[in-house]
């Protein structure tokens, strides 16, 4: 099973893998065994031919460990560590991974994983780095942001 970001350049299940190992041994990821489960879980149904079984349900029950009574509906769990999963991706490529030459990415609006070879990893790191802080800003309240507000509205409380 390949992967590849142009025909030219091919990456190999192995290299996939064990830029998976690379990561998920990062102190990010050792302390997300969540984060882990699910990475290693759409990994290998891409590599294993199977990507059109990642779906919110099977990630939920499959990776997650939730029960058979899991609704994806009811319960945002799955989108929620998605999101968190490609923090923490763009968290590793700005910081050990910058150098890496093989990366794994979790697109907005999917759960299939995505897999590059780059051939110079310094840009990618810099615009990581500066994606960082801009999350970072948009999640913070600040006069910079007015679109966030520490106060909370009657209707948001309670």
């Amino acid at each position: 099973m390949t992967a590849a970001n142009d025909s030219s350049d091919v990456l190999t299940a192995e290299e996939i893998r064990a830029a998976v190992e690379r990561i998920v041994t990062s102190p990010g990821f050792r302390r997300s065994p969540q984060l882990v489960a699910f990475l290693r879980f759409v990994v290998e149904s891409v590599l294993g031919g199977k990507a059109g079984r990642i779906k919110s349900y099977t990630i939920g029950i499959e990776a997650l460990r939730r029960g058979e009574g899991f609704d994806p509906q009811i319960d945002p769990i799955v989108r929620v560590e998605a999101g968190r999963l490609r923090r923490a991706l763009a968290s590793y490529y700005a910081g050990e991974g910058a150098r890496r030459s093989v990366t794994i990415e979790i697109p907005l609006g999917s759960y299939v994983p995505a897999f590059y070879r780059r051939k110079n990893p310094r840009p990618i790191a810099v615009l990581s780095a500066i994606m960082m802080r801009t999350l970072r800003v948009m999640r913070a309240p600040s006069r910079m942001n007015p679109f966030r507000s520490p106060v909370r509205s009657p209707r948001q409380s309670g």
